[in-house]
């Protein structure tokens, strides 16, 4: 899926930012795309990124540090059973999930999931204990979880999507409620496993603007070596509130999408993985967009990406794709830090930023979009 990557550097910049704080901006090259200076960047690391969640404002502060990741998974020892074959004592994800809300209590659960096709949409709820979801395969790619939910998927009113859902009284499944796993409840954990929207564009008339394939909305969560798919919108992060902040770290995993696919208002650090726009849908000539952090103003730390690949797929065009825009919702003035990152031909070189979704043109007044020592051609350098 990608290639793995060290700590080494990652710890190296951890210890360097107990020594410093967010210092002034050394634009490098042009205001079109401002570089940090070294002392800046020590600043906008994964430790930083981490160390705060809670109310807007008046922030609690306990250092989480995620870089251990999930763990291997020959140290679990399952409490629940998931197989798609009827060789376990749950078919679904979804029912294995619920026996473990049902059991309660403050203890972890271990979900294991054979490998296997799971079409379902899962939710796991705020009730829901510590819950650590995990392929029994290696591959992330063999143990699939999706559906095919998007903005204007009907619906019957009177039921939610599921009781991750808002959406009871309306007619279509909308926006935020079209994720094929939601997350809830905090602390949660998944390694070894793909989340995809497998939608097809175009299934209904009107705009087909959303699918997600996984939104997290609780706290502490972690994801190491999994696959999450989609096309536009394809992860979102953030609480079901602007003025509150969660937590989200990926490890050594694999994101797709082709328009604003990893978005949202929450907190969230990419560490060692491969982030790919796909042309597939749109074409060697779209122009589009890979973040958009909705970050609110008062917040410090939107979106972190260190030592990780941004490339593409599916004939994308050269010099073609943003790397982001400010969200503007609620207030917004998004915040994305790539570090120490390969950039591929298909990111655009003088004018990286785009827009805000408001119209407002891009600039230090309206987001705060900053690099730091990144390679390949995308990157200028």
């Amino acid at each position: 899926m990608q290639s793995s990557h060290r700590l080494t550097g990652a710890l190296a910049l951890v210890a360097a930012s107990l020594l410093a704080s967010p210092g002034a901006l050394a634009v490098s090259s042009t205001t079109a795309r401002p570089q940090l200076s070294s002392t800046a960047a020590a600043g906008y690391t994964i430790s930083k990124y981490m160390a705060q969640a809670g109310t807007i404002g008046s922030l609690t502060t306990d250092n989480w540090d995620p870089t251990g990741g999930v763990g291997a998974i020959s140290g679990f020892t399952a409490n629940y059973k998931v197989a798609a074959d009827g060789s376990a004592s749950y078919t679904t994800i979804q029912a294995a999930i619920n026996a473990a809300v049902s059991a309660g209590g403050t203890s972890r659960k271990y979900i294991s999931v054979k490998a296997g096709t799971y079409k379902e949409v899962v939710c796991i709820p705020s009730s829901a204990p510590p819950i650590t979801l995990y392929g029994l395969d290696a591959s992330a790619g063999n143990t699939v979880l999706h559906y095919n939910n998007s903005n204007l998927t009907p619906k019957s009113t009177g039921t939610a999507t599921s009781k991750c859902a808002s959406n009871a009284s309306a007619t279509t499944v909308g926006t935020s409620d079209s994720a094929s796993f939601t997350v809830m409840s905090k602390d949660f954990r998944a390694r070894n496993l793909t989340f995809k929207n497998s939608y097809t564009e175009g299934s209904y008339s009107g705009s087909n603007q959303s699918a997600l394939a996984l939104s997290v909305r609780g706290d502490k969560a972690i994801f190491e070596n999994v696959q999450v798919i989609g096309n536009q919108d394809t992860l979102f992060i953030g609480s079901t509130s602007y003025s509150t902040v969660i937590r989200a770290f990926f490890k050594s995993s694999f994101v797709q999408g082709d328009v604003d696919f990893i978005f949202g208002h929450g907190t969230a650090a990419f560490y060692g993985c491969t982030i790919q726009y796909t042309g597939a849908r749109l074409g060697a000539s779209a122009t589009s967009y890979i973040f958009a952090p909705s970050t609110q103003s008062t917040n410090s730390y939107g979106f972190l990406v260190t030592n990780s690949t941004l490339n593409s797929t599916g004939s994308a065009g050269t010099g073609k794709t943003y790397l982001g825009r400010n969200w503007a919702q609620s207030g917004a003035k998004g915040q994305l830090v790539i570090r120490d990152t390969a950039i591929g031909a298909h990111v655009r070189i003088t004018d990286p930023w785009a827009a805000g979704t408001n119209g407002a043109a891009y600039s230090s007044s309206t987001a705060r979009f900053w690099e730091y020592n990144n390679s390949g051609t995308g990157s200028g350098n």
